[in-house]
C-alpha cells in the first residue's frame, strides 16, 4: 500500500571521530555501507522518495550510491542538522507532504518500529514528532523534558543537562516526522537565526525546532516507540564494532534457528545478504561474505573463506584454508585442504586436492576456468585461466595447466607444463573417496 511518505536521510558530516580518509556512511556494517542499509531500512517501511543530504565526500557517497533512485542534496558548509533539513527540503522539495528525517548512521534500524512511528505521528495530528524510548543508561543521548502534565516541550543535550533533568530516561532516538507546509517556513527561521552569528562555528540543530513551536502554541508530540531499545548509533570505530557485533549476533540466531550448525559463533564471521541451507554446518574461523550461497548438507571450513559472488550447491566440502572467490561449484565437490578457487565452475563430483590453485588473474585481467564433472585435481597443481578441464580427467600432482590449453575428457596430464599422458592408468579411485569423506 503507498502511504505517500517522503524521506531525508542526513548523511553530510565530516565523522571525524572515525579518523579516516572514507566517508562515515561508507564505512560497512556486515559487508555493507551503513548508507546503503539505512536506505534500505526506510524504503522498507514504507518511503518511495528518498532524498540523501551530502556534503563531506558527497562524490564517494554519490558513486557508492550508483543508479539507486535516490535524490542529492548538498550541504556546504555542514553547519548542523536543522541547516541540513533545509537544504534538503530547498534543493530537493519532497514528493509528499508527511517527511521522515533520519541519521545516516544508524545502520540498526528497525523498518517496523519506523512505520508505527510514522502512523503514530499521523494518527496524533502534531505538525512535528520526535521518535522516544526509555533506556536503561541514557547517557549521552538528548533528554525528552514534559512539563508536569506530560506535555512535550523541548529536548535536553547530554552537555546541556542540569542534574534533575540527567536522571530522565526518556530520550531522543534521532528520528523525526515533519509536515513541509508548516515547518518548512520555522525551519528557516531557526536556521537563520542560528547561523546569523559572527561564529562561523556555530551549527542549527534540528533540536531546537522543537522550542519555536511550543513557543508558537503548534503542535508537537515526543512519541514513545520502544521500551529500552535505541538505536545503534556509529560515530567512531569503536561503534561500528559494536554495531557488527549486534547484527552478527541477531544474523547467526537467526541462521541457527533455520537449521544450520554453527559450531563457534564467536570465531565465525557472516555478512548480510548471505543464504545457508538447511543441515550445512560452519566451522570456526570460517568468514562468509556479503551475498554468499551454500546449500543444503555441507560443511564449511574450519578457515575457510568465501567471497562475494561464490554459489555452493548441496553436500559440498569446503574445508582448511579454502578460498573461494566468485565460484559456482556443483553438488558433491570437494576442496577440503589449502585451495584457492577463483572465477571457476566446479562441476558435479569434482575434487580439488591439497593446495590446488586457480589462477584467475594475470596481471591485467580476471579470466574463468571450468572445472567439468568428476574431474580430480591434483596436491599442489596450478591452473591458469582460462582454464578447461574436461569431465572424469586428472591433473596430476605439481602439474601446471597453462592459460589456454584444454585437458580433454577422460584424460590424464603431468608436469610443468602440464603435458597428457598417452598411456592410460586407473583413476586413484581409493584416494578420491577418502578426499571426499567428511573426516
Amino acid at each position: 500500500m503507498d502511504i505517500q511518505l517522503s524521506a531525508i536521510i542526513l548523511a553530510a558530516g565530516r565523522g571525524s571521530r572515525m579518523k579516516s580518509d572514507v566517508p562515515k556512511v561508507l564505512h560497512p556494517v556486515l559487508g555493507i555501507p551503513m548508507i546503503e542499509l539505512v536506505t534500505q531500512q526506510v524504503r522498507q517501511c514504507g518511503a518511495d522518495d528518498l532524498t540523501l543530504v551530502l556534503g563531506h565526500g558527497a562524490p564517494l557517497v554519490e558513486k557508492a550510491l550508483g543508479d539507486a533512485p535516490i535524490r542529492c542534496a548538498i550541504q556546504e558548509p555542514q553547519r548542523g542538522t536543522a541547516d541540513a533539513v533545509l537544504a534538503g527540503l530547498l534543493q530537493q522539495p519532497p514528493l509528499h507532504s508527511d517527511v521522515l528525517v533520519v541519521n545516516g548512521d544508524l545502520p540498526d534500524l528497525d523498518p517496523k518500529l519506523l512505520a508505527r512511528f510514522v502512523a503514530d505521528h499521523r494518527s496524533g495530528g502534531a505538525a512535528f514528532s520526535v521518535a522516544t524510548a526509555q533506556v536503561s543508561d541514557p547517557v549521552g543521548m538528548g533528554r525528552i523534558v514534559r512539563n508536569d502534565e506530560g506535555a512535550f516541550q523541548q529536548i535536553v543535550e547530554q552537555q546541556d543537562a542540569n542534574p534533575v533533568i540527567q536522571q530522565i530516561d526518556e530520550v531522543n532516538l534521532g528520528l523525526y516526522m515533519l509536515q513541509v507546509e508548516t515547518i518548512l517556513p520555522i525551519l528557516q527561521q531557526v536556521v537563520t537565526e542560528d547561523l546569523s552569528t559572527a561564529d562561523a562555528g556555530f551549527e542549527s540543530y534540528l533540536t531546537r525546532v522543537v522550542e519555536v513551536l511550543v513557543q508558537k502554541d503548534i503542535a508537537v508530540a515526543a512519541v514513545p516507540v520502544a521500551a529500552d531499545r535505541q538505536f545503534l548509533q556509529v560515530n567512531d570505530r569503536r561503534g561500528l564494532a559494536r554495531a557488527s557485533r549486534v547484527l552478527q549476533d541477531r544474523l547467526q540466531q537467526q541462521f541457527l534457528e533455520a537449521g544450520v550448525t554453527i559450531i563457534d559463533p564467536l570465531t565465525t564471521w557472516i555478512e548480510l545478504e548471505v543464504e545457508i541451507g538447511t543441515d550445512t554446518v560452519i566451522h570456526p574461523q570460517t568468514v562468509i561474505r556479503r551475498g554468499v550461497r551454500v546449500g543444503r548438507h555441507c560443511e564449511i571450513g574450519p578457515f575457510a573463506h568465501l567471497r562475494e559472488g561464490t554459489v555452493i550447491e548441496n553436500d559440498v566440502k569446503v574445508g582448511n584454508f579454502v578460498e573461494i572467490n566468485r565460484s559456482h561449484l556443483a553438488n558433491g565437490v570437494r576442496a577440503k585442504h589449502l585451495a584457492y578457487l577463483g572465477d571457476t565452475q566446479v562441476e558435479r563430483g569434482a575434487n580439488i586436492g591439497a593446495g590446488a590453485v586457480v589462477a584467475n588473474y594475470d596481471g591485467t585481467k580476471k579470466s574463468p576456468t571450468v572445472i567439468g564433472e568428476r574431474a580430480f585435481i591434483g596436491s599442489g597443481s596450478v591452473i591458469v585461466a582460462p582454464g578447461q578441464i574436461g569431465a572424469d580427467s586428472i591433473v596430476g600432482a605439481g602439474a601446471v595447466v597453462p592459460p589456454g590449453k584444454p585437458v580433454e575428457s577422460g584424460s590424464i596430464v603431468v608436469g610443468v607444463p602440464a603435458r597428457k599422458l598417452k598411456r592410460n592408468i586407473n583413476r586413484p579411485g581409493e584416494i578420491r573417496e577418502d578426499e571426499r569423506g567428511i573426516r
